[in-house]
């Protein structure tokens, strides 16, 4: 070969780089990261289900989070506005669960929360979604508290259906289990909706510290639970 033909292009822009080197860089990242879900693999069944169907794309990716899920606790779904990251999250849950049962919750954007609620009722068959309004019990009578279903009326978005309090979700009553309990109020496929802000500010408050008022370590300072016991004692 001639000196020309031999000779490395010059790259002055990583757009340089990117374009003559992008068969090498796709051949690398497949051969590194290779997918869970390939164009040639079967979808789940459970994806005709839906009340919307996502393109065959979106399954893909759903489907790739849906068999991640089956090997660690956690996956992403990293995609520009308007890719429909709603839709392929709910699609997953919904193929994950394998027509069990399940109660998910999302903690969105503020600007997210009923259209998260909109589109999980519109998109799962026989979803029940809530709405995390407040996670404390009372406060302005004007705005929404605790725990209320959401209904899709027309296009918007209402409270209307049962409505609780986290407080009172706790607690068993009747049944062996709170988790019973919420079993036999809500037997299908269910989600909480809650802001991220109101999930990060409206959680309740504890002591940081305890003094114990008898045991051994009697007027110790210690962090708060540390001294249960001898509270009790």
């Amino acid at each position: 070969m001639s000196q020309a033909q031999t000779a490395i292009p010059e790259l002055h822009t990583i757009f340089d780089y990117v374009k003559q080197f992008s068969t090498e860089l796709g051949d690398r990242i497949l051969h590194d990261y290779p997918a869970l879900q390939d164009f040639q693999d079967p979808l789940s069944p459970r994806i005709k289900q839906l009340l919307r169907r996502p393109f065959p794309a979106q399954a893909i990716a759903l489907m790739g989070v849906a068999k991640r899920w089956q090997q660690w606790k956690t996956a992403a779904i990293v995609a520009e506005c308007g890719t429909g990251k709603t839709l392929m999250s709910l699609g997953a849950i919904h193929v994950h669960a394998n027509g069990a049962p399940y109660t998910a919750i999302a903690m969105v954007p503020p600007h997210l929360v009923e259209k998260w609620a909109r589109e999980a009722i519109q998109t799962i068959p026989g979803i029940r979604v809530f709405m995390l309004d407040d996670l404390r019990n009372g406060g302005d009578p004007k705005i929404p508290h605790g725990v209320n279903e959401v209904k899709l009326q027309g296009k918007r978005i209402v409270r209307k259906g049962l409505r609780t309090t986290l407080t009172d979700m706790r607690l068993r009553k009747e049944y062996t289990s709170a988790r019973k309990r919420w079993a036999a109020t809500c037997p299908g496929p269910c989600l909480f909706v809650v802001g991220r802000e109101r999930a990060k500010l409206g959680y309740f408050w504890r002591h940081a510290y305890e003094i114990p008022q008898s045991g051994p370590q009697q007027g110790m300072p210690g962090q708060s639970g540390q001294w249960v016991s001898c509270h009790r004692q």
